[in-house]
């Protein structure tokens, strides 16, 4: 499988980041030791561009992303240089402001009320309800196309509040720590265009995808290997009905690493260098 371009979409917080402290120093040298044997690896998550570009400084290597849900594309001429550098954004998703437009023009005062937005929270909140604080807080509530929230309704109130975003052409993505308002995109139909893209200029590859919550099921629906990681005390989609799914046993970042080993394995893929990593 060697011959073939492998690319690896992942969640981050609690996929590939450890949900509780957000670190992967664990993992590092692995993750290099992947993109040094051509793996691409594209994080897909609810995280915004900055703080994608932090995790990516960190890393020490620039690296194409998915942000927001679906909602951009960036460095797509580091997926496959053929793509160019005047094509390596590509915005999918209206803007915050216009969805939050939409939202309360549109959606029920009742509805609305069971919808507590973080913007509306002070800083101390905020920061209990992400596991953030200072610059990594603010670089979170940096949004330019989702909107998190705390929804305080029952099932049955968010259902609702999802059919009416369906005839609103918007989306309610559900990640491990909030809820956030989007456009109608998704890390599935982000995911797709990078695919179609491979396709287009005749390039074999196979996908692997790491997700642990709802907001993934888009992405790992259309992956060659679903994988799923689990967080710390839940039982998170273990009712996800794909065939071949690899699961991890242990939480991020160390469940990651596991579960990209075992999907390697199945493809037969052997690592160039092995020396350390």
């Amino acid at each position: 499988m060697n011959n073939k371009n492998i690319l690896i979409f992942t969640d981050l917080d609690g996929s590939l980041l450890n949900h509780n402290n957000f670190q992967f120093n664990t993992i590092k040298p692995f993750i290099l030791k992947c993109l040094r044997n051509n793996i691409r690896i594209i994080p897909n998550t609810s995280k915004t561009k900055n703080e994608v570009e932090s995790f990516s400084e960190q890393l020490g290597v620039d690296i194409p992303y998915i942000v927001e849900n679906g909602s951009a594309i960036h460095n797509l001429d580091l997926v496959c240089s053929h793509f160019g550098k005047n094509n390596k954004s590509l915005i999918l998703s209206r803007t915050a402001d216009e969805i939050f437009e939409i939202f309360n023009n549109k959606v029920p005062v009742s509805l609305r009320n069971q919808c507590l937005f973080l913007k509306d929270m002070n800083a101390s909140k905020q920061s209990k309800v992400l596991g953030l604080n200072g610059e990594k807080l603010t670089s979170a509530l940096n949004r330019l196309y989702s909107i998190p929230l705390i929804f305080k309704g029952p099932i049955e109130i968010k259902n609702e509040l999802i059919s009416i975003f369906n005839d609103l052409d918007i989306k309610l993505h559900e990640g491990g720590r909030v809820i956030n308002i989007c456009d109608n995109c998704s890390k599935g139909d982000a995911m797709k265009i990078i695919l179609k893209k491979m396709e287009g200029i005749k390039k074999k590859y196979h996908s692997i995808v790491i997700g642990d919550s709802p907001n993934d099921i888009s992405m790992l629906a259309l992956s060659n290997q679903p994988c799923v990681v689990p967080l710390p005390d839940q039982d998170n989609l273990n009712k996800l009905k794909l065939k071949k799914v690899i699961r991890a046993n242990q939480v991020a970042p160390d469940g990651w690493k596991e579960v990209v080993l075992k999907s390697l394995d199945r493809i037969n893929f052997k690592f160039k260098e092995d020396s350390y990593g």
